[in-house]
């Protein structure tokens, strides 16, 4: 597939995804996905599957797409998918399992040092928010 209409087809997806055609939008960037372009435009596709599925309330769906463009930028010591699939699982609170990603972040030797500066910012903030103490009224039962 030549450029312009790499372009031309995420645009239109964009469009059927802005206006709420939420099936026309997944036809397209799964296409997308199972052509011939680089695995780092795949993954990026499939991140654009796992927004679509994040719209239409389908968690599982949008987490098993994150799963796949984390496979596919992996092996080119990517972790945009990783950062996207952290802030998706603290959205559906489950804080834990984003700052895991985080951590499991910090150790890889592609991380430039603003990443590593931010990564490690991010993981501290929630680290903070998930230690936070919670009130607790007092005579009500513990939870």
């Amino acid at each position: 597939m030549d450029y312009q209409e790499y372009q031309n087809r995420i645009q239109r997806g964009a469009q059927m995804f802005e206006s709420g055609n939420y099936a026309a939008a997944l036809e397209i960037f799964t296409a997308l996905v199972n052509s011939d372009i680089s695995d780092i435009d795949k993954s990026r596709m499939s991140l654009n599957v796992a927004a679509v599925y994040e719209k239409m309330d389908n968690q599982r769906e949008a987490l098993q797409w994150y799963m796949r463009a984390i496979q596919l930028e992996k092996p080119h010591g990517r972790f945009e998918a990783q950062e996207y699939m952290a802030v998706y699982l603290l959205e559906i609170g489950r804080g834990r399992d984003a700052l895991k990603i985080y951590e499991s972040l910090l150790p890889s030797p592609h991380l430039t040092e603003e990443d590593k500066k931010r990564l490690r910012a991010k993981a501290q903030e929630l680290r903070d928010e998930l230690n936070k103490p919670t009130y607790q009224r007092p005579g009500a039962p513990e939870s």
